[in-house]
């Protein structure tokens, strides 16, 4: 009987495992890292309600080279993002909401890395290179990335 028991309960717990998010969050403090737990949280459910498979890797790193952040895709479901834990407030919101915008683009397949220096955006390809601030913000994924982490960072505020 307990071996019974205990088959059912692994059983459920690798379900579980396999439709439950999991974000993880590393460095600065721990408030900073409750923070940006609770920041990608409300992201996921505000731009990805749906999805429950996202594996999500956080790190606040205080050596950023002249960045707020960065969104690494390492499969359609993995992510690693990079926040400078330099920034305070809105300012480190906004950046993790910026990033999570970015896991959203790649997760629902609206952007893909083609190579090195292309990258397609809703099936159109983009060379990803700028050598301007105007440049960048022209790039289609960035500026729909400016556009909600604005938006996003004043929800969060109203929860």
């Amino acid at each position: 009987m307990l071996d019974l028991v205990l088959r059912e309960l692994l059983a459920n717990d690798s379900v579980s495992s396999k439709t439950q998010n999991e974000i993880s969050v590393w460095g600065s403090t721990d408030k900073k890292q409750d923070l940006a737990h609770c920041v990608v949280e409300f992201c996921i459910k505000k731009l990805m309600p749906r999805m429950k498979t996202l594996a999500i890797n956080v790190e606040l790193l205080d050596d950023m080279d002249g960045a707020d952040g960065y969104c690494l895709c390492v499969d359609s479901r993995t992510f690693e993002i990079q926040i400078d834990s330099r920034l305070e407030g809105d300012d480190f919101i906004t950046a993790l909401c910026h990033e999570m915008v970015h896991v959203k683009q790649y997760a629902r397949g609206e952007t893909k890395d083609v190579n090195q220096f292309t990258k397609a955006w809703k099936g159109e390809e983009y060379i990803a290179m700028y050598s301007t601030v105007k440049e960048y913000m022209a790039l289609p994924w960035e500026a729909e990335a400016y556009k909600l982490q604005e938006e996003l960072c004043e929800k969060y505020h109203l929860v």
